[in-house]
Formats: C-alpha cells, sequence, structure tokens
C-alpha cells in the first residue's frame, strides 16, 4: 500500500497521467449515466408505471450501450497501442473500421425499436399501461442509436490517444440540453407541449444529436490533422491481414459485452417476476448504483489506456507497475463509494420520491449493491484495465461470461421462480464477483497479458 501513496517523481508522473486521463473520462461518464437516472427522476413524479416503462426501454438501450461498448472497446484496445507505437495511419484505419461496424450496429437496434417494439417489451413486462407506454418511448428513441454508435467511437478513439477532454465537453453540453428539454417537454414549461414519457425520450433525441454534431464537426472542421480523422484512402487500405488480426482480438471483447449486457437483461427477466414493483425498485436502484460505480469502471478504462500506451511502446515492466497501482487504487475507490452509497440512502429515497412499499427492498439493494462495490470495482478493473490491455481477451470472455452464466444466471433465476423477493435476487447476481476474483488473480499474477499486439502490424 505504502507504494501508491510515496510521492516519489515516478509516482508522481503516474497521478499526472491518470489523473489527466481519468478526470474527464469520469466526468463524461457520469453525465452520460446522469442521462438515464436524470430521466428516472423527472418521470418519477409520474408514477410507477412511467418508471417501469423507462426501464424496460433502458435494458434495451444498455444492451445496445453495452455491445457497442465491446465494439469501441476492442477498437480502443488497438488504438492505444498505436499510439504508444506512434504509428497514426494505423489509428485512423482503425477509427474508419469502427465508424462502419458502428452505424451497422446502431442500424440493427433501430429497426426493432422502430418497428417491433412489442418483441422487446414482452421480455419484461405484459402489463398493458408499461407496454403502451414504451411503444410511446421507442417510437421516438430508435433514432438515437446510430447517433450514439458515431459519437462514442471518436469518444473512445479520443481518450485512446490521450484526449479525454473531447467527449467530456461534448456529454456536458449534451447533458445540459437534455435537462432543459426535459423540463421542457415532459411538464409543458418552457411554452414546450407537455408530451410525458415521450417528452423524456425526444428531449434525449435532440440531446444525442447535439453530441453528435458536436464531434463530428470537431474532428472534420474544426480540427483538421485530428489523428482520428480518416478518409476513403485509408478505408481503402485495410487490407485481410489487418481485419484478421482487428477481429481476433476484438471480437472477444465485442462477445463478452455483449454476452454480459444480455446477461444483465436477463437479470431483469428475473427481476419481473416479482412483479412492476420490482421493476421500478431494481430500476431505481440499478441506475444509481450504477452511477456510483461509474468512478471505479471510468479508472479501469484508464487503466487500460496506460498500460496499452505501454505495451505498445514496449514497456513491459512500466506497464506490469501500473498495473498493480491501479490494482489498489481501484478498490479503495470502490470501497469509498460503496460506503459513500450507503450513506446516501435517506436522501436518494427523496430524490426518487420513493413511496412506502418500494423503500424497504430499495434500501436492501442498496446496501447489498454499498458492501460489494469495492469488490465488483477490482474485478472491473482485472478485465477491462489489465487482461484486456495485453490483448488477453480470450480469457476475459471466459471470465466474464463464465461466471456469469454458468454460477449467477442459473441461481438468480432458480430462486426467482420460487418467489424470492426482490433484493435476494438482486444479492445472488452479486455471487459471480466472487467467482471472477478466484479465477481473475492467479491470471493477472501470470503476466500471460502482458504483451505488444500490435507491434507486427505495418
Amino acid at each position: 500500500m505504502n507504494n501508491i501513496f510515496n510521492l516519489n517523481d515516478e509516482n508522481k508522473r503516474f497521478y499526472k497521467l491518470l489523473i489527466s486521463l481519468c478526470i474527464p473520462i469520469i466526468i463524461q461518464n457520469l453525465i452520460s449515466t446522469s442521462v438515464n437516472v436524470i430521466d428516472t427522476v423527472m418521470i418519477s413524479s409520474l408514477g410507477e408505471t412511467s418508471v417501469a416503462s423507462i426501464g424496460v426501454a433502458n435494458q434495451f438501450f444498455f444492451l445496445f450501450n453495452m455491445t457497442l461498448s465491446g465494439l469501441t472497446g476492442g477498437a480502443g484496445l488497438f488504438i492505444s497501442q498505436f499510439y504508444g507505437k506512434n504509428d497514426t495511419n494505423n489509428i485512423k484505419k482503425v477509427t474508419g473500421l469502427n465508424v462502419l461496424l458502428g452505424i451497422i450496429l446502431g442500424l440493427i437496434f433501430f429497426i426493432p425499436a422502430l418497428f417491433f417494439p412489442k418483441l422487446i417489451i414482452h421480455f419484461f413486462s405484459y402489463d398493458t399501461n408499461v407496454i403502451k407506454l414504451c411503444i410511446d418511448y421507442f417510437s421516438i428513441i430508435a433514432f438515437c442509436y446510430p447517433l450514439i454508435a458515431v459519437s462514442t467511437v471518436f469518444s473512445m478513439g479520443s481518450r485512446s490517444v490521450r484526449n479525454p477532454k473531447l467527449g467530456m465537453i461534448c456529454s456536458a453540453i449534451a447533458l445540459i440540453s437534455n435537462i432543459i428539454l426535459n423540463y421542457g417537454l415532459i411538464f409543458g414549461n418552457l411554452g414546450l407541449p407537455a408530451l410525458g414519457v415521450k417528452g423524456a425520450a425526444l428531449a434525449t433525441v435532440i440531446a444525442r444529436l447535439i453530441e453528435f454534431l458536436l464531434l463530428v464537426s470537431y474532428v472534420y472542421v474544426f480540427k483538421k490533422n485530428y489523428i482520428l480523422r480518416f478518409n476513403l484512402s485509408n478505408l481503402k487500405s485495410i487490407d485481410k491481414s489487418f481485419i484478421n488480426a482487428f477481429f481476433t482480438k476484438s471480437t472477444p471483447i465485442l462477445l463478452n459485452d455483449s454476452g454480459w449486457a444480455i446477461g444483465t437483461v436477463l437479470y431483469s427477466v428475473a427481476y419481473s417476476k416479482a412483479g412492476t414493483s420490482a421493476i421500478a425498485a431494481s430500476q431505481i436502484a440499478t441506475s444509481t448504483g450504477n452511477f456510483f460505480i461509474m468512478t471505479a469502471v471510468c479508472v479501469a478504462i484508464g487503466a487500460s489506456i496506460m498500460l496499452g500506451n505501454e505495451l505498445g511502446a514496449d514497456n513491459k515492466e512500466v506497464a506490469i507497475d501500473y498495473a498493480k497501482k491501479f490494482s489498489k487504487i481501484v478498490f479503495i475507490v470502490g470501497t469509498i463509494l460503496g460506503i459513500l452509497l450507503i450513506f446516501n440512502i435517506p436522501m436518494l429515497l427523496k430524490m426518487f420520491s420513493v413511496s412506502d412499499s418500494l423503500a424497504p427492498d430499495i434500501i436492501k439493494i442498496f446496501v447489498i449493491m454499498g458492501l460489494l462495490m469495492g469488490l465488483k470495482s477490482f474485478n472491473t478493473l482485472l478485465i477491462i484495465g489489465v487482461l484486456r490491455s495485453g490483448g488477453d481477451t480470450k480469457y476475459s470472455l471466459f471470465l466474464e461470461l463464465g461466471c456469469m452464466w454458468l454460477v449467477s444466471l442459473p441461481l438468480t433465476f432458480i430462486f426467482a421462480i420460487k418467489g424470492a423477493p426482490i433484493y435476494v435476487l438482486v444479492l445472488l447476481t452479486y455471487s459471480e464477483e466472487i467467482v471472477k476474483f478466484i479465477f481473475g488473480v492467479p491470471r493477472a499474477m501470470s503476466k500471460k497479458w502482458v504483451a505488444n499486439i500490435v507491434k507486427e502490424i505495418n
């Protein structure tokens, strides 16, 4: 422990880089998480049915967002190491390829959300009132998906080349726009019509469009020599060997994140067996819990960039040293955040206007999340920040999905079918974290993840 608190020259350089990368990433991700939290808070005054409908729609968005995260995470792995190698041309090629894949992914989610919303909704609820509100919400929010895909590619790429402030600033502007538009379009203020749930969706689409336009304008209008600015010639220069190298390492990340997202959505299916009130309780608790743990997740993202840069530059011992430091820091941060979550439960209950019937379950869920946040944060660092940074993506896939699909998901569904209360089901989802720790730590200590995956790519 003393090593990370000793402010020698080496640690000062480490913390300076960590702060310059992680603070903007933390702010941006807290902003992104805030969009859903703010929607939930502002909609909560319209009743539990409205909250449940937003919760159902957010599950589909979560699946999209995590699949997109897997897609951009694979690209981020390569961009980070290419940046350490000082290989600008290949950074442009990875970015161009990722934009094309992102647009395709956005359209894949856009089509069912717009044209077949009932197929999505029936996975989570058969409540007729929830279904009606969800259809209204999906008819508008569907247009977000392609916009978010492209925005995320440029934002993630900017992080990997040590320019995280770009995404942070654009997200901040989008959040402010979303709050103002929510205030007007949900409740009929500012001379705008009162559209309720539809208003929340429309506000989000407009805010995401603003974010998209800002990012694309920066890359192609205001910063013409930007390192991520690709053109048609960059796309044409992508050959079979480049594509093979890219997909060999990035496909496990895509499968990992999308498989984890599907599993998380299935948790919600299990929760739904406890009724509409349980959906509302889990939506409030989960969105808030994600808000708290996001700081640790962002430090893990910063770790993946710093470790990737060093591995791409062949500074393997530096990468190993960074991994050890990050492991300690993330566990401490996660534990502190968990304590803060527990101490802020009374304030959170008031903020969400939680009814007396929901309060006991939500309190128990918050306590469970708070007590286990340190462990969850550490495991997140292990997978995202350490193993992935060196291209150990297949083991990461095994570790993430094996623990979820073979341990926690079956347990959660078994107890859901038996009628267990919602807080017990949430507790069972955390059983995967114990198994991840048992299998993940030995892998990290083996140093099999320490690899330069771009050394031979020209």
